[in-house]
């Protein structure tokens, strides 16, 4: 699957570029400033296309987004390594989709449901940013 910003499965019109691999996502937030999102969820999840195809195309939240944050889809049917181990190390296991929140560190700063209303999406991620 080529690496080019797009979304892997789902259209958010090229609203945000993805990442696919956590390890460029986290070098990308360390030289920008930025926090990571991850974005865990599979294309046969009516959540996780919610998510992607009408939450994130919402213009604050793709605009919010874009300015704190490094993004990366993932396929929980498929995921990558490293990403596939930070979902297994959460304290508590949602079902799909869900979104993941670390410091450019690597660090994790907290954990949520994706599937919930884009104003609550767009809550997760202002605490995001004010996490230590």
């Amino acid at each position: 699957m080529p690496d080019d910003g797009r979304h892997p499965y789902f259209n958010d019109r090229r609203a945000v570029f993805w990442y696919l691999h956590l390890e460029d996502a986290l070098a990308a937030a360390t030289s920008e400033g930025k926090r990571v999102i991850v974005q865990w969820g599979n294309q046969k999840c009516g959540g996780s296309r919610a998510l992607v195809e009408k939450n994130i195309l919402k213009e604050e939240i793709a605009e919010f987004l874009n300015a704190h944050f490094v993004a990366v889809a993932a396929d929980s049917t498929a995921p990558d390594p490293d990403v596939a181990a930070l979902v297994a190390s959460l304290p508590k296991h949602e079902p799909t989709p869900v979104c993941v929140y670390l410091a450019a560190d690597g660090r994790l700063l907290h954990s949520t449901a994706g599937g919930r209303p884009a104003a609550v999406l767009l809550q997760d991620m202002t605490e995001a940013t004010g996490r230590k």
